[in-house]
């Protein structure tokens, strides 16, 4: 389970869970979450964030030795039937890949939240269920959100045209994120620092990532272009702000020629998808 991070992971066990951890979580209590009980559970200490037949995300705080206190957020994803504990013989289980690929970015200096616990509750051979827990990121927030709370079309504009500008140097370095959707892609505040232009990006939920080892190849590159744009509702990104994020990635990347060619096969994905790109 180790990544390309030059972090050092010690082993971590809890009751019936096994797997790696950053130093500092090893007391960590994933036993102490009540998963079974959690869609009609609600307390001070435990927040679910996202629900669905086999994963269940909380947000908790926890307290690392020696250190203050901060919110993370733990998921499950169950493993559900004997096709998928076959093929969790063969290839890591979502929980591993996603720990995995959220040390290689860091390591490729590219942001993301940081896992600091992958662990599985196995029953004889088979993964039953597989656990990620994750740090939150501080001080940033969804794009989709970010661009609700924006006041200004020209200030929603800006940070469309700088999201495609990171698009295209992730891309360029070799990282797919299969669902690039406004609600996994996360901004942080404006850095004054950088005449109120810079901003930081960061990815979340990689479990069905990729890299590759040169850059991402034209159609997944403009597929996560068309999930941005899919993503992001119309009245918090007019069609000038949709073709600036297209523009700037191609800019970026020394594509302007084909954006015709990019806008064409966006339409068509929006039609096969059956949605808009509102373009």
């Amino acid at each position: 389970m180790r990544g390309d991070s030059p972090e050092t992971f010690v082993a971590y066990r809890c009751g019936p869970f096994r797997g790696l951890c950053v130093s500092g979580y090893e007391t960590f209590d994933l036993a102490g979450i009540p998963w079974d009980k959690l869609k009609g559970y609600s307390d001070e200490r435990h927040h679910l964030t996202k629900s669905s037949r086999t994963r269940l995300v909380v947000r908790l705080e926890f307290t690392p030795p020696g250190r203050p206190p901060r919110a993370v957020y733990a998921k499950r994803a169950l493993v559900s039937n004997l096709r998928k504990r076959l093929g969790n013989l063969l290839t890591r289980s979502k929980a591993r890949h996603e720990w995995a690929a959220g040390h290689r970015l860091l390591a490729m200096g590219l942001a993301t939240a940081r896992p600091v616990i992958c662990a599985e509750r196995r029953q004889g051979p088979w993964v039953r269920a597989s656990y990620l827990v994750t740090e939150e990121i501080a001080d940033a927030r969804p794009v989709r959100l970010e661009l609700e709370h924006l006041h200004s079309t020209r200030a929603q504009g800006e940070l469309l045209g700088r999201l495609g500008e990171w698009l295209w140097q992730v891309h360029r370095r070799g990282f797919y994120h299969d669902d690039c959707s406004a609600q996994h892609v996360f901004v942080g505040p404006l850095d004054a620092s950088h005449h109120g232009r810079q901003r930081q990006f960061w990815f979340i939920d990689l479990d069905g990532c990729r890299f590759h080892r040169a850059t991402v190849p034209w159609g997944r590159r403009v597929k996560n272009l068309f999930q941005l744009l899919r993503s992001i509702p119309p009245r918090w990104a007019s069609q000038a702000d949709r073709l600036h994020l297209v523009r700037a990635y191609l800019t970026a990347s020394g594509e302007l020629a084909a954006l015709d060619r990019a806008l064409t096969q966006m339409r068509r994905l929006a039609q096969a998808k059956e949605t808009s790109i509102h373009l």
